[in-house]
């Protein structure tokens, strides 16, 4: 599935993002809850053993620990990794290595399939006796190799010659939940690909929908030409701002707070890059270990856009995925690539 297959009116829309659990250390997670927060646990549980009562409390555990970890501000596995404490809590939605002897071992570990390199693995390992889904022993089974990702709370360790991750919560990115109304039976399937919005759904870049592009050459050829100088002025007309002065470390090029989805008036960070290098941006053009990317999602605006005068790889969108999208966190991105740039500023005569 892709972004596209997401209607419009639901994409935009913000939805609490929570998690199929597939594995679940309970103990783990109401150690992380503090005093108040297990009492207030412990009195709204659900009595009983029967599975969908148990469903329902494990449920209940995972929305508080998401909650919890939304107010204080818990990073992505990205954000940890950089941080470079020994010990770091984080949430993530992350590809993990197969792992089929998950049916038959009592402690397992697998791989974390970053695109950032950190000098040294990334492994998750944990007890196969904390499974509390078949499906999600399936899909932890499969691994990325069969499309699967996995959204996690865990505690990365940094033993020395690797780095371990402690789960806590292991299963799919999950839209099915209480707090997101009747669009639950639409969203239920799309956890893995929500979080992305179009250009298009920008309605100050929404006429680029009238622009047809016939052939790759005809944006290649114009987005060749225009420095990065003019599409920082020309989104910056359009959102009816100011530009500012570039200077070396800032967080973004461009943070707007008049960018309108679905009617509300958003924040937004821009990432903006021209065709001094004119080739399909990797991560690579994102600086040391992608770091523009994060700083780029560190701006905590609404919205994160990735601005490219070519193709953008899959690289640099699953690394500004895994930093903006991740269980609890409302917030979105959005790519821009030379063909859709071209679109927007035809559409707007700033060609």
């Amino acid at each position: 599935m892709s972004v596209d297959r997401i209607p419009a009116e639901l994409r935009v829309q913000d939805f609490f993002h929570h998690i199929d659990m597939g594995f679940l250390n309970r103990r783990l997670c109401m150690t992380a809850l503090p005093p108040p927060l297990r009492s207030w646990y412990s009195e709204h549980a659900r009595s009983g053993n029967d599975h969908m009562t148990v469903l329902s409390n494990d449920h209940l555990l995972v929305t508080m620990l998401l909650d919890l970890y939304q107010e204080i501000g818990v990073p992505t596995l990205l954000e940890a990794l950089r941080i470079g404490s020994p010990r770091q809590t984080f949430r993530s939605t992350e590809r993990l290595a197969p792992c089929p002897e998950i049916y038959t071992a009592k402690r397992v570990d697998h791989a974390v399939e970053l695109d950032v390199d950190f000098g040294k693995p990334v492994r998750m390992a944990y007890h196969t006796e904390h499974l509390v889904s078949s499906t999600g022993t399936m899909t932890l089974a499969a691994g990325s190799k069969e499309g699967y990702v996995q959204s996690i709370v865990g505690v990365l360790h940094d033993r020395g010659d690797r780095y371990e991750i402690e789960p806590l919560v292991i299963g799919a990115p999950w839209l099915d939940h209480p707090r997101n109304g009747d669009a639950c039976g639409t969203l239920m399937w799309h956890g893995r690909d929500f979080g992305e919005i179009l250009p298009e759904d920008i309605h100050e870049f929404s006429k680029m929908t009238s622009v047809v592009v016939l052939s790759a050459t005809e944006w290649l050829e114009a987005m060749r030409a225009i420095p990065e100088s003019r599409i920082k002025s020309a989104f910056a007309s359009l959102l009816n701002e100011p530009t500012r002065k570039d200077w070396g470390g800032e967080p973004n090029d461009h943070f707007s707070s008049n960018v309108t989805v679905a009617g509300r008036r958003r924040t937004a960070a821009f990432l903006l890059k021209g065709p001094a290098n004119f080739r399909e941006m990797t991560l690579d053009l994102c600086g040391k270990r992608a770091d523009q990317i994060y700083r780029l999602s560190n701006s905590r605006a609404d919205i994160s856009v990735v601005q490219h005068c070519h193709l953008v790889g899959e690289a640099v969108r699953n690394t500004l995925r895994a930093l903006t999208v991740f269980p609890g966190n409302p917030r979105k991105f959005c790519i821009i690539d030379g063909q859709a740039t071209y679109r927007i500023l035809k559409a707007y005569s700033l060609l």
